[in-house]
């Protein structure tokens, strides 16, 4: 166990010492601040609580998955880019551990950045609108954090499908590419195909992966779709993400 921690340690120091992770962070940073000033001066929405500003800030979790999907993306292929792959086998774990180990570090990184976005959007929510004004159930406390909670679970099946990406194919670009193409598209076409019809498109990832139909009021995609079957739907997928990721990685020759 402390060799595998050991491993995640080794990941997430490599991960923050890269200039390029403090500039993603900074960019939410900057982008919660523009957002606030916007409302506050600009559009003078009137937002008089931390909790209202805190409720849209999840609007902002794109950037979140934009970054982790780089992150996600990059932490098995550049390995293999850089030629470090074979120095990193040399270790004493084996190759299952050393994937657990980047996976598991994607994983705190996507949650870094999350907690990241909701503790910045309380402090700048906070000097800016204050706590003096009223606030609906949607913007209650624990209204916000299941927002997160929900957007979360979304965002992880898309970094995991980029990290499934990264291992298979060895290939950052094709990983971040592909993963952000269809966190932009993929929605519309299961809406497209569900106005058809197609009753099989909720079979399809991107059909389950938004729970808040369920658990925020609203309408699944597919008429009869439930709670239990889009989370049994994830389960499956993310077990096949993870396998296909596992054996491309362990099986395969490092030299190929």
């Amino acid at each position: 166990m402390s060799n595998f921690l050991s491993l995640v340690q080794n990941e997430q120091m490599k991960i923050y010492n890269r200039v390029r992770t403090w500039i993603m962070l900074g960019i939410i940073l900057i982008s919660a601040l523009s957002m606030a000033l916007m409302l506050k001066y600009v559009i003078k929405a009137g937002m008089t609580h931390v909790f209202s500003f805190m409720a849209m800030s999840t609007s902002m979790s794109w950037l979140v998955f934009l970054f982790s999907v780089i992150v996600a993306g990059d932490i098995v292929a550049s390995e293999f880019t850089w030629g470090t792959i074979k120095l990193l086998l040399i270790r004493p774990a084996t190759r299952s551990k050393i994937l657990a180990a980047k996976y598991v570090s994607v994983l705190l990184v996507l949650t870094a950045f999350m907690l990241f976005l909701l503790i910045i959007s309380y402090f700048i929510g906070l000097l800016f609108f204050g706590l003096s004004g009223a606030v609906s159930g949607a913007e209650s406390f624990p209204s916000i954090l299941q927002s997160y909670g929900i957007k979360w679970i979304d965002l992880l099946m898309y970094v995991t499908l980029a990290f499934m990406i990264s291992a298979a194919f060895r290939s950052s670009s094709l990983a971040i590419g592909l993963s952000i193409c269809l966190m932009f598209t993929a929605n519309t076409i299961v809406l497209v195909l569900a106005q058809f019809k197609y009753t099989w498109v909720k079979y399809f990832l991107f059909a389950n992966t938004d729970l808040s139909p369920y658990l925020l009021g609203g309408n699944p995609p597919i008429a009869g779709m439930t709670l239990g079957f889009s989370v049994t739907m994830l389960v499956l997928y993310w077990i096949l993400f993870y396998v296909v990721s596992w054996l491309l990685f362990t099986k395969r020759d490092v030299a190929g």
